[in-house]
């Protein structure tokens, strides 16, 4: 790349932006972009420090337009809520009237709850090609006791409306797996069918027992047994093969990559090398 600096995959949010914007330019495989850093949703195994800090959006632009070469995937929204920034929708048409614009993927990532909000049609106009909502199971009253202010008739609802907008925005539905919704999975993935989804990824519960946000007793009593989450990949695949994509993400494929999001995603600089604990 003549020198250039290169980044497989990079996470920018209001910790990092001031460093990133005074690098030099680099290409990038992947961004994943916070503009706020805060959320709606209160989720029992979120691990993320909160405040009521922004991206500039001025900068962002010089950025995007002096500091990328070029990037295949642009996700916005990434361990915060997107959709509560109101500049949400001038975000995306930044990006895609930068060389940041992404040659394959322009993804938001939401828990869906403020969808409705935004305007779809600047979403298409961007050219967002992704949405993926955050749904951890098909039963409300369990879906609000994993993410505290969830309601799933609401996500249901502006996911439907979203797709009669914005007809040709592939959806997809993600899903973190542990004790309380493991055996509500079929569900789940019937209700991505009945939205259209075409992807399911299903995500096993990580837990880190020296953070400071997480409630360590529910977090304990949520990590799935040695052996639960490959039974579920195995039903699954058996019940929905051909019907729908699935991926699915053990714990010992997702630690590293998240252990790197923690440490990238709270004031200080790194993790006191949490251990990972499996049940």
């Amino acid at each position: 790349m003549g020198g250039e600096n290169a980044f497989s995959d990079f996470q920018l949010n209001v910790y990092n932006f001031e460093t990133a914007f005074k690098s030099k330019p680099a290409r990038y495989a992947t961004i994943r972009f916070d503009p706020n850093n805060t959320c709606n949703l209160h989720c029992v195994y979120c691990h993320n420090h909160r405040s009521d800090q922004t991206i500039d959006a001025d900068q962002f632009r010089q950025f995007l337009a002096e500091k990328v070469r070029d990037v295949s995937y642009f996700q916005v929204g990434c361990i915060m809520e997107p959709t509560l920034d109101r500049r949400l929708t001038d975000f995306l048409l930044t990006i895609a009237r930068s060389p940041a614009r992404p040659a394959h993927t322009l993804m938001l990532q939401t828990n869906g709850l403020l969808l409705h909000t935004h305007d779809h049609g600047k979403m298409v106009e961007a050219g967002l090609t992704n949405l993926s909502v955050s749904l951890d199971v098909a039963d409300p009253q369990t879906q609000k006791e994993l993410r505290s202010g969830m309601s799933l008739a609401k996500v249901v609802r502006n996911i439907d409306t979203f797709r009669k907008g914005a007809p040709d925005v592939s959806v997809e539905i993600i899903s973190v797996v542990t004790t309380s919704n493991v055996d509500q999975m079929p569900g789940l993935v019937d209700l991505a069918l009945n939205l259209g989804a075409r992807r399911v990824i299903l995500r096993e519960l990580l837990y880190y027992p020296k953070s400071d946000v997480v409630d360590h007793s529910r977090m304990r009593q949520l990590l799935l047994k040695v052996g639960e989450f490959q039974r579920m990949e195995e039903s699954l695949s058996a019940t929905f093969n051909g019907r729908i994509e699935m991926i699915f993400a053990p714990n010992e494929t997702l630690d590293a990559l998240a252990r790197r999001m923690l440490n990238e995603s709270r004031p200080e600089a790194l993790l006191p090398s949490p251990q990972f604990h499996q049940a």
